[in-house]
């Protein structure tokens, strides 16, 4: 069996436990728990996995193992585990059965290891489960304070899903299109050091962000954060931290922002209609 295929079973167990929360659940409560449990993992990911090369994901779609590792993480992190996180905290699993999909979720770990998919560095299988029963607690609060929300629990959702969409498109974008690439030279491998300059301006672009959508979510908010981003964009090419594609425009990073700040303010208003 291909090993793209078992990643991509995790994936179809993902959607399905999505579907089944969307059809049976208030799920604008949900998702904004999955958004939230989906950042949580992400930035776990870029201390254990980009800076701290954990362990290895083979799935082979990628002929560079650094595209590689973060796909798979990516299956895991930000579909196969909150997911899962989500369904337990939408329908209020007790803990005997918490304890079950705990192990199960375990025996995956190692059945990965076994089939040469999945690689520790570092890293223990006992790791992750001592990481999701400690989850559990922090996600069925979240669950519960999502229904009356404050403005910090809608911050932090919305920067949490700013977070993990916004890299994904990047990510996209760099293995698959080809369209840039940071040199910033903090690790060997220029892949590496490529992901994980990236993602920490995501990190940081994320909170201002954040505010944009939440409470200056206007005209001119959105033009000035259009021109500073391609200003910011010009900046890093000519400090030679950013080199593009040929095919490729700066001002084309620029819309595809202000697309997602419109999707991400539709889904804050989904997630939060009352504030």
């Amino acid at each position: 069996m291909s090993n793209l295929l078992w990643f991509l079973g995790l994936v179809l167990i993902s959607i399905g436990l999505i579907y089944i929360t969307y059809i049976r659940t208030e799920f604008r409560h949900n998702l904004a728990v999955y958004f939230f449990v989906m950042g949580l993992s992400f930035l776990m990911e870029y201390i254990v996995l980009i800076l701290g090369d954990a362990y290895s994901y083979y799935p082979k779609l990628f002929s560079i193992q650094w595209y590689d590792d973060v796909f798979g993480s990516s299956i895991s992190q930000a579909f196969f585990i909150p997911s899962v996180l989500m369904a337990i905290a939408a329908f209020r699993i007790r803990f005997r059965w918490i304890a079950f999909i705990i192990a199960a979720i375990y025996g995956i770990e190692e059945l990965f290891l076994w089939l040469g998919i999945y690689q520790h560095n570092w890293w223990k299988s006992w790791f992750t489960t001592i990481i999701l029963f400690a989850s559990v607690f922090i996600i069925k609060w979240w669950r519960n304070r999502v229904e009356d929300p404050t403005f910090f629990i809608q911050f932090i959702t919305v920067y949490m899903a700013i977070t993990t969409i916004f890299q994904g498109i990047s990510f996209g974008l760099t293995s698959i299109l080809g369209t840039h690439q940071y040199n910033i030279g903090w690790f060997v491998s220029p892949y590496q050091d490529h992901i994980a300059f990236s993602v920490l301006v995501w990190i940081i672009y994320a909170l201002l962000l954040t505010i944009i959508i939440i409470k200056y979510y206007r005209f001119k908010w959105l033009a000035l954060i259009f021109f500073a981003d391609l200003a910011f964009q010009c900046f890093m090419v000519k400090m030679d931290i950013l080199e593009i594609s040929t095919f490729w425009n700066p001002i084309y990073f620029s819309m595809i922002l202000l697309l997602l700040l419109m999707l991400i303010r539709k889904l804050n208003n989904y997630m939060f209609p009352s504030i």
